[in-house]
């Protein structure tokens, strides 16, 4: 073997030797890395169960207890501690934080996990912007809504979605507004993320309706109205008559749905006069939803709207009628009338319900 061979051999094999070195580092960094994660959460829980065990929600004097101070010091200066204390409030759930919510208030302020957060909240990660406005958003953290605003126009989707739950969870409701309203067409929601939106709000539902239905565009009134619908919010029903009355059918869909599960008779009369509508889907939607607050008033209508030219309307105008009460008998004298789509539409209505 020439010296050249050698030498090669030589670096190869010192090579080799370094990598499996820096395998078996990199396993010992890591076993006892995780080992010393591991007892710092162990340390983190007995002191967080400690401090509830002696402080029951007193808040006096809460940054001169010795179980404060010691958790304070076992915090400081550690990102990782703070996150894994984080981690372990919100592990006891919406119902603990909500209740010991003073308590926990004061805990973030004094450990600084408050400050740690707004500071992630500036990151210029988006996963560390996302996952602090989630943060945030569980932990209920007060007087941080200004900072989660700010991200609202931020380029990054998944961070826009987390601020917008983040502030419903806080019962942000200027925050929402603005976002549901001013900032609509710059922050492009989807239909599922306002029904999330509203379903996380943690104020008073009706409240953000009132205050958004009259400044929205008539796409979001409609999922709003859709939304609301949901609450049965008699409050509303202003809302839903007047906008019963718009040019966008999808909206007048939308209100009578909404007036329908108020399951209040007195909209009835709305309803039927709905039947009329220039539009197809909307005549259908009302004789499909008068099955829930029609009565005997509606059997006129439906039986005139059971000839109706679109098949849908006469289908669900047939199957409506004979569904209220008494309604079936008076759908019969239908069935030998001359009105031929309309006696179809009765005959097969009876044959499959």
């Amino acid at each position: 073997m020439d010296k050249t061979a050698l030498y090669l051999l030589s670096i190869s094999a010192a090579l080799l030797l370094i990598f499996i070195v820096l395998i078996i580092y990199v396993w010992f960094f890591k076993y006892f890395s995780d080992l010393s994660t591991k007892k710092a959460i162990e340390n983190l829980e007995r002191m967080f169960s400690t401090l509830l065990s002696v402080t029951n929600n007193i808040t006096n004097n809460f940054q001169d207890l010795k179980e404060v101070q010691e958790l304070t010091s076992f915090v400081k200066n550690s990102g990782s501690r703070k996150e894994s204390l984080i981690n372990i409030i919100t592990s006891y759930g919406d119902g603990f934080i909500e209740t010991n919510h003073p308590l926990l208030m004061n805990l973030c302020e004094v450990t600084e996990i408050k400050s740690y957060l707004i500071e992630r909240l500036t990151s210029k990660s988006s996963f560390k912007k996302s996952l602090a406005c989630r943060q945030v958003g569980v932990l209920k953290l007060e007087n941080i809504a200004k900072y989660i605003v700010k991200l609202s126009l931020c380029k990054n989707k998944d961070v826009r979605y987390n601020v917008f739950l983040t502030l419903a969870k806080l019962g942000d409701l200027e925050g929402i507004v603005g976002i549901l309203t001013n900032n609509y067409e710059n922050v492009h929601l989807s239909h599922r993320v306002v029904i999330e939106i509203i379903s996380s709000f943690s104020g008073s539902k009706e409240e953000l309706f009132h205050k958004t239905l009259p400044l929205s565009d008539d796409y979001v009134r409609g999922v709003l109205i859709k939304a609301a619908a949901d609450y049965k919010i008699e409050g509303l029903r202003y809302y839903y008559v007047k906008y019963l009355k718009s040019n966008d059918k999808n909206l007048r869909i939308a209100c009578i749905r909404a007036l329908c599960d108020l399951e209040n008779s007195n909209n009835e009369e709305y309803i039927i006069n709905m039947l009329n509508d220039r539009e197809w889907e909307v005549r259908a939607a009302a004789a499909k939803s008068l099955q829930m607050i029609g009565t005997s008033n509606s059997f006129e209508a439906l039986a005139e709207t059971a000839g109706d030219s679109e098949w849908w309307v006469r289908h669900n105008a047939a199957c409506t009628l004979i569904l209220l009460d008494g309604g079936k008998e008076y759908a019969k004298r239908i069935i030998n009338s001359n009105d031929k789509y309309a006696s179809e539409a009765v005959v097969n209505a009876i044959e499959t319900i």
